[in-house]
C-alpha cells in the first residue's frame, strides 16, 4: 500500500516556465482522502514552495533546499546548516569561478551581493524571498545551502574549481537551472526523505518519488518505486526504475492519477 508520494519540482512537476499545474491540487486533495501524503522536496527555498501549493499549504509535507530543511505544517522535521567558516570560505572561493553568482539560503530568505541574480529570483518563476546585501558576511543566521550559478554548464566551469577544494568537506549536487548547490556532506533529498518516512512509520516499499536531476537520485535511492522524468539526462534515468513522460506533459500529474486509479481497483 503506498502511504507517500514524494516529487521534485523544477523539470519535475513544474513545466519548463516554472509553473505548476493546478490539478495538483485536486490530486492532493484525493491522496489526503486515501492516507498518502504528499511531498514537494526541491532545491527550493521554504517559501517558493510554500507559494507554489497555497491552496494546500496544509496538506503538504516541504522538504526544501535539497534536503537541508523538512517541515510538516508548523512542525520542522528536519534542519542541517552549514559551518560558518565553511560557508565564508565557499563564498571566497566562488570569486574564482567567472561569470558566476552566488547565493546563500537562511529558513526564511536567501541572501545575495549579485545585483543580476537579485532581480532574477525575484521574479515569479523562482518567487524566492530574497534580499541584496553588499556583503554576504555580515548575514548572521543559520545558512542551510549555498547556491552557485553558472553562465555555462556547472559541470565544465565550477564543479572544475569547487570540486577539488571542498570534495569530502560539503555534498555537492547540481540543481536546476546551471546550480551547483552546497550543503552539509549528509545532507541530500534522500536523507531528509527517510527522516519524514521514519516520522510517519513508512516503508520504502510504501513510498514512490519523481525526479529528474542528480539531486533526484538519493531520493530514488530511499524509495521503493521511482519514477524519471523523459527530460532527465541519461545517467538520471538509469538510476530510477522507471522512465515516464515530460514535465512539460504534465507527466508526473498524469502518473499519480494512475496510480490512483490502480488502487481504486
Amino acid at each position: 500500500m503506498i502511504k507517500l508520494i514524494a516529487t521534485d519540482m523544477d523539470g519535475t512537476l513544474l513545466n519548463s516556465n516554472g509553473e505548476l499545474n493546478e490539478e495538483i491540487y485536486s490530486i492532493v486533495g484525493r491522496l489526503k482522502g486515501m492516507g498518502i501524503k504528499f511531498a514537494a522536496a526541491s532545491g527550493r527555498q521554504l517559501m517558493s514552495l510554500k507559494r507554489k501549493f497555497e491552496p494546500v499549504d496544509e496538506d503538504i509535507i516541504y522538504i526544501a533546499e535539497n534536503g537541508a530543511y523538512a517541515l510538516d505544517r508548523d512542525e520542522e522535521l528536519y534542519i542541517n546548516a552549514i559551518d560558518k567558516d565553511t560557508v565564508a570560505e565557499i563564498i571566497e572561493t566562488s570569486k574564482e569561478v567567472n561569470g558566476s553568482a552566488i547565493f546563500i539560503c537562511g529558513k526564511k530568505y536567501s541572501y545575495t551581493d549579485n545585483e543580476e541574480l537579485f532581480e532574477t529570483m525575484k521574479k515569479p518563476i523562482f518567487g524566492y524571498e530574497i534580499k541584496y546585501v553588499s556583503d554576504l558576511r555580515t548575514v548572521n543566521e543559520d545558512i542551510l545551502k549555498i547556491g552557485l550559478f553558472d553562465t555555462i554548464d556547472p559541470r565544465e566551469s565550477s564543479m572544475k574549481i569547487m570540486l577539488p577544494k571542498f570534495e569530502g568537506k560539503v555534498h555537492m549536487t547540481l540543481s536546476g537551472y546551471n546550480s551547483l548547490d552546497f550543503l552539509n556532506n549528509e545532507v541530500n533529498k534522500g536523507t531528509a526523505l527517510k527522516c519524514v518516512m521514519d516520522k510517519f512509520g513508512i516503508e520504502k516499499d510504501e513510498t514512490i518519488v519523481f525526479g529528474d536531476n542528480y539531486n533526484d537520485i538519493e531520493m530514488f535511492d530511499a524509495a521503493g518505486i521511482s519514477f524519471a522524468m523523459l527530460n532527465a539526462d541519461e545517467y538520471v534515468r538509469s538510476r530510477a526504475k522507471y522512465t515516464i513522460g515530460k514535465n512539460d506533459d504534465n507527466a508526473v500529474i498524469e502518473t499519480i492519477k494512475s496510480i490512483i486509479k490502480e488502487i481504486d481497483r
